[in-house]
C-alpha cells in the first residue's frame, strides 16, 4: 500500500483523500455488509494518507446511513 499512498500523498489535497476514503466505504458497503478485512484496508488506507481519525468515521458513518436507507 505504501507505493499507493506515497502517489496519493504527493498529488492529492486533503478533501480529495476524503472523497478517495468515502468511495472505498461504497465499495466495500455496495454488497450490503462490510467484511473486517474491508474494515481494516480502508483504516490503514486513510492512516496512510493522514486522514484524521473522526473524518475517517465521519466518512464510513455518511456512506453506511445512506446505503441503508
Amino acid at each position: 500500500l505504501y507505493e499507493f499512498t506515497r502517489e496519493i500523498n504527493d498529488e492529492y489535497e486533503y478533501e480529495g483523500k476524503l472523497k478517495l476514503i468515502e468511495d472505498l466505504w461504497q465499495i466495500a458497503y455496495s454488497d450490503g455488509q462490510l467484511d473486517k478485512y474491508e474494515d481494516y484496508v480502508i483504516r490503514k488506507v486513510a492512516d496512510l494518507i493522514y486522514v484524521t481519525h473522526s473524518d475517517f468515521i465521519k466518512a464510513k458513518l455518511n456512506v453506511k446511513n445512506s446505503t441503508s436507507n
